[in-house]
């Protein structure tokens, strides 16, 4: 996922579930008129924020800071779709040459919800910053799981981010303390000098950036079976035998 997104972005895509209770409230109303015109109102942003809370299973600690619960939706949902994508891959072994997986970062390889809803859900670069540079995201555990079964087998692994290339060092040594194992490239968007392969240069879209350096990584000779992102951004633009869509209905990035 990119390193930047607006508060009002954000939960754009939590939205929908909030629509669901604002236009369910409008059977309260008491009249055709009132309910025509509440059905057209946007979500209420607080029951939005409350339902991406419940899906998380939010909790508080002892200092009053957020965290997931591993008994969550999201939790669950997570599990199932890395499961699935896990016996794809093993499925694949064997009869796919120099087989690799693709990992996004943000809430694909590592899960950003607790510092989210610390912030209200608010973009901030220099908090984000802060929080990279202090390693407080936390490994997404499925995730962590099959990269490391997947490296055990001969699998290239790759991480590809839109995290911008001065936060590559920092971002590889959080990964590497949470146990990922140690990629064959990981690719962050340039913000210097653009590498050949993206003739979109330093204004690629989040679509270009990495569907050309998934092409780049097939280009070496690996053939991605897997390519996992919480964005649909993250996926679209092909290179990759599967595209696996992680939830994440904090926000949106085209």
């Amino acid at each position: 996922m990119s390193g930047k997104w607006s508060g009002l972005v954000k939960l754009a895509a939590a939205a929908a579930i909030g629509a669901t209770v604002a236009s369910g409230a409008t059977a309260l109303a008491g009249s055709d008129e009132s309910t025509a015109a509440r059905s057209k109102e946007p979500a209420n942003i607080g029951q939005v924020k409350l339902d991406v809370k419940a899906y998380y299973g939010d909790y508080l600690d002892a200092a009053g800071k957020h965290h997931y619960s591993d008994t969550s939706r999201f939790v669950k949902d997570t599990n199932r779709i890395v499961s699935d994508a896990k016996r794809f891959l093993q499925q694949q072994l064997g009869r796919v040459k120099n087989p690799a997986v693709v990992l996004d970062v943000d809430d694909t390889s590592e899960v950003t919800y607790g510092w989210e809803a610390d912030n209200d859900f608010g973009f901030d670069p220099v908090k984000q910053q802060q929080a990279i540079d202090n390693g407080t995201f936390v490994a997404n555990k499925p995730v962590l799981e099959l990269a490391n079964w997947a490296a055990q087998r001969g699998v290239k692994v790759y991480f590809l981010t839109g995290r911008n290339e001065f936060q590559g060092p920092r971002s590889l040594k959080n990964l590497a303390n949470e146990g990922y194992p140690a990629p064959a490239g990981a690719f962050f968007k340039p913000k210097t000098t653009a590498p050949d392969y993206l003739p979109c240069g330093l204004t690629c879209t989040t679509v270009q950036y990495k569907s050309g350096t998934r092409a780049h990584i097939e280009a070496t000779g690996a053939k991605i079976v897997l390519n996992l992102g919480d964005q649909f951004s993250d996926l679209e633009g092909g290179y990759a035998l599967r595209p696996v869509k992680l939830p994440n209905p904090m926000y949106y990035l085209p």
